[in-house]
């Protein structure tokens, strides 16, 4: 274990090595409290907000279809499949007529466009009839219309479509998904007393605690944004008025940072002369641990990595990247110490160290990195600090409360080969993938999805990576071999000597290579040389070595592949920028060029997990737009690029940085 301090330079880190105890300062942890599956059900508050019935005697097959379909779409949002979930819903708007087919065709369009999927959203909206649709679906258009515009940077735009009145008499619950759409655009654009005006308007329609105390907290937050003179001016209409309330409770808290007796003081007046005021209660009385959540700057943070053993590398690299994000952090007033410890690649040794940690005074955990330790701590009776695991459980669906997921997933990048596929309007696959463990879970993820998403795998073939030539594979894949036996079996039946070529089947729309950049370099020449030049090839960031090499990547060309933005950008416009790494660890740092993304993420989403809890949608990373599903599973999506003359050229732009969080 060893303690990291303040330095003004990036530079290599000494070895690890066991430092002298710190004094046990037991923290208390910051209590995160968990979505599950509000934010992602609220989706589909255009179609029902209620878990599908069991079947009725007298229900028809095709009601029970829906019902099974509905609920479907519901798990696959909640666990982020997305794509999956609005693939569901269009299944649906084909088995429906109008007005369930529209509702249906919006459910779709709104889940894309959440996962930032435009194109598909457009495509879509161009099946609506704007003039045709009821009130509330109206509104549903208009909000996704809103969320493609807000992506695009077209905040007007965004406004525009939100001026559109919204009747009182529509469903309460899309009513609300309005007003927090208002209260986003206002507070992207930085008109933060619109923002809590509207979430004041909001309340009256919330009807559980807690996205009422959510609500507050994004009242709070706003009201945070201005200063203490600007807070004086509004406070102009006396008591009960709601929002002057909130804005003299601000002002009385932006006055008395430095002295909370003070604020104790003066809170005891507030609460005299607002006795029916909303914040008045649970909010009033977490009001200090609130304001700690919300600007949450853990003094102790533990960073658990297998610095020796099979996995020491890689987690070198996250520990770098880890420390280069700290080094580059804006505020250097906010010095957290930060000591890293050796977890090895022994489970029962890694929970021992996960342990000292706490009792070394840890009020925030990064790691651990290694999967079993993952699964063995979420097995534990309790995690009593906020901890963020650099790993997944194998369980999709497991809610651990105090433990967030984030990594790497190679899983994650074969669904959205499915996923791409899908919105590129494809429907028939073929598969190639190594023999091995690694091959499995690829083929494994890929053919899953692309089954949920109704597309079809025609083959699967598996090769060795080990060899060189993979024409085999390659020739029964295309089935090849079946057109030279039906050219035999002609010229015997004929008995004459026949001069044919060999063709491909012809039933393709794409084929899913799965492959590291030693394999992928020849695997696509071999696919041109039997015929499949013009066939669409996908593939995962692991078929690109990750640095513009044309002589190498020169028979890559037509490769489709998704990658995170660092790979593409190099954290240009933020620090720490990829080629200050690379001026330091030179080629050594190559080969682990993503972990070192990983690291600087891991390091940000300390900060960023309140953001994400009080509302946030998306955060554009270096490792790829992330967002948290409603069992704290961070997300990737990625960007896609395709090989043309020897170098990967960008598909879609890629979204704006987001600020790197102080």
């Amino acid at each position: 274990m060893m303690s990291i301090m303040p330095n003004d330079i990036l530079r290599k880190p000494p070895k690890t090595q066991i430092s002298d105890p710190m004094p046990q300062l037991m923290l208390k942890s910051v209590r995160i409290a968990p979505c599950l599956l509000t934010a992602l059900l609220v989706l589909f508050a255009g179609c029902s907000t209620t878990a599908p019935k069991p079947l009725a005697p007298d229900e028809t097959a095709s009601e029970a279809t829906a019902d099974a379909l509905l609920e479907q779409a519901w798990s696959s949002a909640a666990i982020g499949n997305l794509v999956i979930a609005a693939q569901l819903h269009l299944q649906l708007a084909e088995q429906s007529d109008s007005p369930e087919k529209e509702t249906n065709l919006l459910a779709a369009a709104d889940i894309l466009v959440r996962g930032q999927h435009l194109e598909k959203t457009r495509a879509i909206l161009d099946k609506l009839d704007p003039g045709q649709l009821t009130p509330e679906q109206t509104l549903r258009y208009r909000m996704v219309l809103a969320r493609m515009a807000l992506q695009e940077e077209n905040v007007d735009n965004a406004l525009e479509q939100l001026r559109y009145p919204a009747d009182e008499t529509l469903p309460r619950e899309q009513q609300v998904e309005w007003l927090t759409l208002k209260a986003e655009v206002y507070s992207r654009i930085g008109d933060h007393i619109a923002a809590a005006r509207q979430r004041i308007t909001l309340e009256p329609l919330l009807d559980d605690d807690i996205t009422i105390q959510r609500n507050h907290q994004l009242i709070w937050l706003a009201l945070g944004h201005l200063t203490a003179p600007a807070l004086a001016t509004l406070r102009d209409q006396p008591p009960p008025d709601i929002f002057s309330g909130w804005v003299e409770l601000a002002y009385f808290a932006k006055i008395s940072e430095q002295s909370p007796k003070q604020f104790e003081a003066q809170l005891q007046q507030w609460q005299t002369r607002y006795p029916e005021h909303p914040a008045q209660g649970e909010f009033i009385e977490g009001l200090a641990s609130m304001q700690q959540m919300l600007h949450f700057r853990p003094d102790n943070i533990a960073l658990l990595l297998p610095l020796s053993g099979n996995f020491s590398a890689p987690a070198n690299a996250v520990r770098d990247g880890f420390l280069a994000a700290y080094y580059a952090r804006e505020d250097d007033s906010y010095t957290p110490n930060i000591r890293i410890y050796d977890t090895t690649d022994n489970v029962d040794t890694g929970l021992f160290i996960y342990q000292r940690a706490i009792a070394e005074g840890a009020d925030f955990i990064v790691g651990p990195l290694h999967k079993p330790l993952v699964e063995a701590l979420a097995n534990e009776e309790k995690i009593p600090v906020t901890t963020l695991a650099l790993n997944y459980l194998s369980a999709e669906d497991i809610y651990v409360e105090n433990l967030y997921q984030y990594g790497l997933l190679p899983e994650d990048e074969a669904r959205q080969v499915a996923e791409r596929a899908w919105l590129d309007g494809h429907d028939n696959a073929l598969a190639l993938a190594p023999e091995g463990e690694w091959g499995d879970r690829m083929l494994a993820t890929f053919e899953k999805h692309w089954r949920q998403l109704d597309g079809r795998v025609l083959e699967v073939q598996r090769y060795n990576p080990g060899k060189h030539d993979f024409a085999g594979p390659v020739v029964d894949l295309l089935n090849i071999d079946q057109s030279k036996q039906r050219h035999r079996d002609v010229q015997k039946t004929v008995r004459l000597t026949l001069v044919t070529e060999a063709r491909r089947r012809q039933d393709i729309d794409f084929i899913f290579v799965a492959a590291f950049p030693q394999q992928a370099r020849q695997i696509r020449p071999q696919l041109k040389f039997y015929y499949a030049s013009d066939i669409p090839i996908y593939s995962t960031s692991h078929a690109y070595g990750g640095e513009i090499n044309t002589t190498l990547d020169r028979d890559m060309n037509g490769i489709t592949f998704c990658d995170m933005p660092w790979v593409f950008t190099g954290g240009a416009g933020q620090a720490p920028q990829w080629r200050d790494i690379a001026d330091i660890w030179k080629s050594d740092a190559t080969p682990f060029k993503r972990l070192y993304a990983m690291g600087i993420d891991a390091y940000r989403l300390i900060f960023l997990l309140p953001r994400f809890e009080a509302g946030l949608e998306y955060f554009s990373a270096q490792t790829g737009s992330l967002y948290l599903d409603g069992v704290n599973r961070f997300h990737r999506q990625l960007l896609w690029a395709n090989f043309r003359n020897g170098k990967p050229r960008l598909i879609d732009p890629a979204p704006p940085p987001g600020p790197p969080p102080s």
